[in-house]
């Protein structure tokens, strides 16, 4: 299964055994591609956090450190710091702009059914931005579970639900979509208005050279299993 993931510099996209991604630094286009091990997920997910605007970075911190005081000093906390976990579970909803926009790229990529190619930018453009696998869906089932709960139980049992929505949506996506489908009709609704944004050429772009050089390093992969 082909899965992707953006950041605010570029975007990824990999599969369990490799992992491709293509990101803009100072205005160019740099790929990489490498097998997934756990020095490879490290390396992804320093990119991810250092990617965002510096305000991001010193918010991120700022709720870091005021959840560890809270645990040290819990008379102090002014707000409860579960509150933490909501802006982390609902953090789609404020992704920084660039970050929208290789949201968008992403999902023209997978949704657009030819040959994912330069060339075809104008034409990927035009696909759609909803994407049935986006994480998104997860987000959606987070915030039933949890507003279903909050106003009977006290907010740490509202984030364990909110939890356990996410749980259910991943074990269980396939009843969910059959018996609970307004759920994806919301989860559509926030991807085409409020997790992404119409993506320029240089998303697309961006966006487009991962998925090739996943698709390279992938069939060199097979062929290397093939062989021997």
């Amino acid at each position: 299964m082909i899965m992707g993931i953006s950041f605010a510099r570029g975007v990824l996209f990999h599969d369990r055994n490799v992992l491709a991604c293509a990101e803009v630094k100072n205005g160019v286009i740099e790929v990489w591609a490498e097998k997934i091990s756990l020095r490879t997920i490290g390396k992804l997910w320093v990119r991810i956090f250092f990617s965002f605007p510096w305000y991001y970075q010193l918010l991120h911190l700022g709720l870091v450190l005021y959840v560890l005081a809270a645990l040290v000093y819990p008379e102090a906390a002014v707000v409860d710091p579960w509150w933490a976990a909501i802006y982390v579970a609902g953090f789609h909803f404020v992704f920084p702009r660039e970050l929208k926009k290789f949201h968008g790229a992403e999902h023209k990529v997978f949704s657009y059914r030819g040959e994912k190619r330069l060339e075809s930018w104008e034409e990927i453009a035009r696909a759609d931005i909803v994407n049935a696998g986006c994480s998104t869906n997860l987000v959606v089932c987070f915030f039933a579970g949890f507003l279903l709960a909050i106003p009977f139980v006290p907010l740490a049992f509202g984030v364990a639900a909110g939890c356990a929505g996410i749980f259910i949506g991943m074990v269980g996506g396939k009843l969910l979509r059959k018996y609970c489908g307004f759920l994806y009709r919301i989860s559509a609704f926030f991807q085409r208005y409020l997790t992404t944004k119409e993506p320029n050429r240089l998303h697309l772009e961006t966006a487009i050279r991962s998925y090739r050089q996943f698709e390279y390093i992938r069939s060199k992969e097979l062929q290397a299993t093939e062989a021997a």
